[in-house]
């Protein structure tokens, strides 16, 4: 079966896991075999029609015995309706998809940069690497933050982790972009590292900026709303430099930083598709 054929998944884990945060669990052997860091699932939230259209989710980890992992927020309709789903109901999704990211060459440390609600896909690249790295995770304040539980995910693969709030509420006070930039500039990072983004598309152009000053590799992960997931509605793409467009669901999720028009923050909507999330 192609792994991004429909799949019947039982729900194994929805739970609340902290600030706003839940933890759902899909038990789907097949697609968790296939599933690479920085893919994403095309969920229908419910088993009925309604909502119509699937949601897209990051997965954050592959668990034994063909678990797939995926954190989420409530954010609208879709998310609201997914909270009330209970573990033994049995949910649809296409998946995995997209492109994910490339794996950090041998001596080379990782640097991943959260901000908002994209930390998932991060989490599944740090469990895959687990080796000594750097998380750098921001949000306006303590209450938008990650929970202690998920950031003790990253901690266990290695990941020493720093964090901004824009009102000083935890960490340091400002945005984690200005926590990278220093931490760039003090240990000279250069080629040794890479660096792994995913968040607001402002954090992304500023993230990519740091790393063309520095010369250090940067791998984005693009967030965006999704009507199909599967490249065939257009209404994902992103401008890219030297003119066109690619599809987030299709060429992306991922992209190397440098091939983003980061100008221009322009998703070009195509027949007027647009999908709550």
């Amino acid at each position: 079966m192609p792994p991004n054929k429909l799949h019947q998944a039982l729900v194994v884990e929805n739970r609340n896991a902290g600030r706003g945060y839940y933890r759902l669990v899909l038990k789907a052997p097949l697609a968790a075999k296939a599933a690479r860091p920085g893919q994403f699932v095309m969920l229908r939230v419910s088993d009925s029609m309604d909502p119509i259209l699937a949601r897209p989710f990051g997965i954050s980890g592959v668990l034994p015995r063909g678990g797939i992992e995926a954190y989420y927020r409530v954010v609208g309709r879709g998310t609201s309706i997914l909270t009330n789903v209970g573990a033994g109901q049995v949910l649809t999704f296409h998946g995995p998809l997209g492109n994910g990211f490339p794996m950090p060459g041998r001596g080379v440390t990782p640097i991943f940069v959260a901000g908002g609600s994209g930390f998932p896909p991060l989490l599944y690249l740090s469990r895959a690497v687990h080796r000594q790295s750097h998380l750098f995770c921001g949000a306006r304040d303590r209450s938008c933050l990650l929970s202690n539980g998920i950031i003790l995910q990253f901690k266990k693969t290695g990941a020493q982790t720093h964090i901004a709030t824009e009102d000083g509420s935890a960490g340091t006070r400002g945005r984690v972009t200005d926590l990278l930039s220093d931490f760039l500039f003090q240990h000279n990072a250069d080629k040794k590292s890479i660096i792994y983004a995913c968040g607001p598309r402002p954090m992304l152009a500023a993230v990519s900026r740091l790393a063309s000053e520095r010369s250090v590799p940067c791998y984005v992960s693009m967030e965006e709303r999704m009507a199909c997931g599967l490249g065939v509605c257009m209404g994902c793409s992103v401008g890219v430099e030297g003119g066109g467009y690619r599809r987030i669901c299709k060429e992306g999720p991922v992209f190397n930083a440098r091939e983003i028009e980061w100008k221009e923050h322009v998703v070009v909507p195509v027949n007027n598709v647009r999908r709550e999330t």
